[in-house]
């Protein structure tokens, strides 16, 4: 019998791809699970599960008929969610506790806890199905969010009370668990940090720059290095110790989304899973370091490096091509003022094209000669693409 380690890999999409040949990269077998048959990393599993994982249950039976040694979630929050129970019972590498990954990864516990804990947060209140709609004493603009939701969906900006019980209708149809987050609107720039911690305390970080520019609350392009400052970045780097700290979080990824403005920053949520779109693919072009490894070691039960190994830092923008309205693809190109620019797409020409948040057309990367470029095209990446449809061959 072969004494090849197995690992299972929960996410089969594109954005897992990487994370899958990280796991590769240390000669294990690797299990692939997802329900979408035509998935990237099915095609390059060892071996398939088509199973709804973020249903725990399946994802329970299919480890419990199965020896892996490794348990590894990928890019949604519904994978790590779903793999925390899992690693729980049967002692996989990696994972926080049930009690944690749900505070982190749920909108309304989330804020408690840094309510708890002062840190700088919108001010929100809670709201169920069935109860009245309040806005208590939160000021006008407010985001009504699902408390289970990612990439925006379902969430709606209202400006006064009249508009709020639809929003809040609307983000209890988008939610699984019928509750949703009524949370001052803030304005500022919009902005991530990727830590990677050990002993509770940052020890890797990278901060990217974010806009979203086609759906209102789905980042579309992004920018490394960072424009933020070193007195902010100080701020959230304490922030994310102190939730660390106060968590008791496991060695790894916490990935946070901030909006700054002058001097204050607020966070605006915090996620232990893998960001999505590739994220880690900005962050290995722009300074050669491997972001799927970093990601994968403590699910393998191995320790991050003793430095980042930044080989140097480039000028990159990535930008996810998205649409507002339905369409039949046909083909699309680019005029974007770059040195380089890499494609990675995700439709073939004939394959409907769905509106943002729920669809993507492809994913690019764009290096720049020097910073300034950078950052003035990065937020306009989306004026550089020109999509053809169905529409126009007629």
């Amino acid at each position: 019998m072969s004494n090849q380690q197995k690992a299972l890999l929960v996410g089969s999409s594109f954005s897992a791809a990487p994370i899958f040949f990280a796991l590769k990269n240390y000669g294990l077998h690797v299990s692939v699970c997802g329900n979408v048959k035509y998935d990237p990393c099915h095609q390059y599993a060892d071996k398939s599960f088509y199973i709804d994982y973020s249903k725990p249950e399946e994802l329970m039976r299919v480890v419990e008929s199965e020896k892996f040694d490794y348990l590894v979630p990928t890019c949604n929050d519904y994978s790590y969610m779903s793999c925390a129970p899992v690693a729980e019972k049967h002692g996989f590498f990696g994972f926080d506790r049930t009690e944690v990954a749900n505070i982190l990864h749920t909108k309304s516990e989330f804020r408690q806890v840094t309510e708890k804990y002062l840190l700088p947060v919108p001010r929100f209140k809670r709201q169920k199905k069935g109860q009245r709609v309040e806005s208590g004493d939160l000021r006008f603009p407010i985001l009504v969010k699902p408390i289970d939701s990612f990439s925006g969906r379902g969430m709606t900006k209202v400006n006064c009370y009249t508009e709020l019980p639809v929003a809040v209708s609307d983000a209890i149809q988008a939610s699984r668990s019928d509750e949703v987050v009524l949370e001052e609107f803030v304005e500022g720039t919009l902005h991530s940090h990727s830590a990677f911690i050990e002993n509770q305390k940052v020890v890797i970080e990278y901060f990217v720059d974010e806009f979203c520019t086609i759906y209102p609350y789905q980042v579309n392009c992004s920018n490394h290095p960072s424009v933020v400052l070193d007195h902010i970045r100080t701020g959230v780097r304490n922030v994310i110790n102190q939730l660390a700290s106060a968590l008791g979080l496991n060695d790894g990824l916490l990935h946070t989304q901030f909006i700054v403005s002058g001097d204050e920053f607020w966070i605006i949520e915090c996620m232990r899973r893998c960001p999505g779109d590739l994220y880690g693919s900005l962050i290995e072009f722009s300074t050669g370091v491997n972001y799927a490894d970093l990601f994968v070691r403590p699910f393998l039960n191995m320790p991050l490096p003793n430095e980042s190994r930044e080989l140097a830092t480039k000028f990159f923008g990535r930008h996810t091509i998205s649409i507002q309205n339905p369409q039949i693809n046909f083909c699309f190109s680019h005029n974007i003022p770059a040195m380089n620019v890499d494609l990675v797409p995700l439709k073939s020409s004939g394959e409907i094209l769905g509106a943002a948040p729920f669809d993507k057309l492809a994913i690019l990367f764009a290096e720049f000669n020097d910073r300034e470029t950078m950052l003035n095209v990065t937020p306009s990446l989306a004026d550089f693409i020109r999509i053809r449809t169905q529409g126009d061959l007629g």
